[in-house]
């Protein structure tokens, strides 16, 4: 049984990998392509069409909008390839005070640092900071600037075992009553003297880049039946 599994996701992944090149596929153009016997063929696609993967129209087999998504990151996913996790790290300032996180899951259990998380598709990193920023600390603030960005990776050995690309941004508040959530213990520093057990690459940012600012553009295309029809392009950090 565990081989079957084993096999069907094989399959799938081979189903889904085709559909790289092309937007619309045929049954019998699968079935040649892969070689896979008619039933079994028959059986994934009515699978992956109720995982909501794909969808048929008349004769052809389309991936759904929201497994679209997965295009970018499919050869990485399908090879069990493993790239830098973009991060938004966002320093919460009023006046010269800089609100922390303890971590409480790895990496850097039990350190403090930067509130941070994971940029989500539909985010622009300004958005990402302040969502990040009112789910953990229940704070509403004013997104100030881009300060910085630092490809960070942690290595065992010799062996890397995490890698990141930092967004550092910046958003000041107006209070300094904060709630915790469980995502962590909060408290506020001193900016210009950070003491305790701090993540040595949010101390460095904090030290060094807290006042700095870039700008990084924006693009948003929009795409029809493959071909781009606009191309969108603006500023943000400052």
């Amino acid at each position: 049984m565990k081989y079957l599994k084993n096999l069907s996701k094989k399959e799938r992944e081979k189903i889904f990998g085709l559909f790289q090149k092309k937007t619309k596929l045929r049954f019998s153009e699968i079935e040649k392509t892969l070689k896979i016997r008619s039933n079994a063929l028959a059986y994934h696609l009515e699978a992956m069409q109720k995982q909501e993967l794909i969808e048929k129209k008349n004769d052809f087999y389309y991936l759904t909008k929201n497994a679209e998504k997965y295009i970018p990151n499919f050869s990485h996913l399908a090879e069990n390839k493993l790239s830098p996790l973009p991060i938004v790290l966002v320093s919460i300032i009023n006046k010269d005070k800089i609100l922390l996180i303890k971590r409480t899951k790895r990496p850097y259990k039990t350190y403090w640092a930067m509130i941070g998380g994971k940029i989500l598709l539909d985010e622009s990193i300004e958005d990402a900071s302040l969502r990040l920023v009112r789910e953990k600390t229940n704070l509403n603030g004013k997104f100030k600037s881009i300060n910085a960005v630092l490809h960070e990776r942690v290595q065992e050995k010799g062996i890397i075992k995490y890698g990141f690309i930092l967004f550092m941004t910046k958003i000041s508040v107006d209070q300094l009553n904060f709630k915790e959530t469980p995502s962590g213990k909060l408290k506020w520093f001193d900016a210009k003297k950070l003491k305790g057990k701090i993540v040595p690459s949010d101390s460095w940012l904090i030290n060094n880049k807290l006042n700095s600012k870039i700008n990084i553009e924006n693009v948003m295309m929009d795409e029809t039946n493959g071909k781009i029809s606009k191309f969108k392009i603006k500023k943000s950090g400052f």
